[in-house]
């Protein structure tokens, strides 16, 4: 009898054991899903701002090439619902939160740039050149690791020229 209580002591343990085993493996892998599911959630929300930010610097070639050519390469930051650049003023030439609080957007021009030539075939400084615009939007996760505050980015690469623009009369 006395061998029978602690056989099924020994029992009850065993199986408390198996069930805190499968829920911690539970709970790892609810958290993990969720966290996953965050990072999916901001890499689609940062498209979106790319491409946003794409879209703003196309109205601003849209409406004055001078003025979109007049940009330089230094960095700028497009604020959320913003259709002004603003040169980054922080030493690093980053821009800090400014979309939703989270996300960091700015805008780099690259004029005349060779990996835009109008015609692959043409050669020389003669060939007509677009600029290329790259758009960045970057945000920090508890995936980050110490010492990089932001190492989640989305880049939206364009060439633009102004070859379709009207001519003013």
């Amino acid at each position: 009898m006395i061998k029978e209580k602690g056989q099924t002591l020994l029992e009850v343990l065993l199986a408390f054991s198996a069930s805190i085993l499968v829920l911690s493996a539970i709970i790892i892998g609810i958290t993990t899903s969720l966290s996953n599911t965050q990072y999916t959630k901001n890499q689609n929300l940062a498209n979106s701002y790319s491409k946003e930010g794409m879209a703003v610097v196309r109205q601003i070639r849209d409406s004055s090439w001078p003025k979109f050519s007049s940009y330089t390469t230094t960095t700028y930051c497009l604020n959320q619902s913003s259709v002004a650049l603003t040169e980054s003023v922080l030493p690093s030439l980053t821009c800090g939160p400014n979309v939703a609080g989270v996300f960091s957007r700015s805008v780099k021009f690259e004029h005349a740039s060779a990996s835009c030539i109008a015609d692959p075939s043409c050669s020389g400084p003669a060939c007509l050149r677009g600029s290329k615009v790259t758009i960045t939007v970057s945000w920090s996760d508890n995936k980050c690791p110490v010492g990089n505050p932001i190492c989640h980015k989305v880049e939206l690469i364009t060439c633009f020229s102004n070859i379709d623009q009207k001519q003013a009369p």
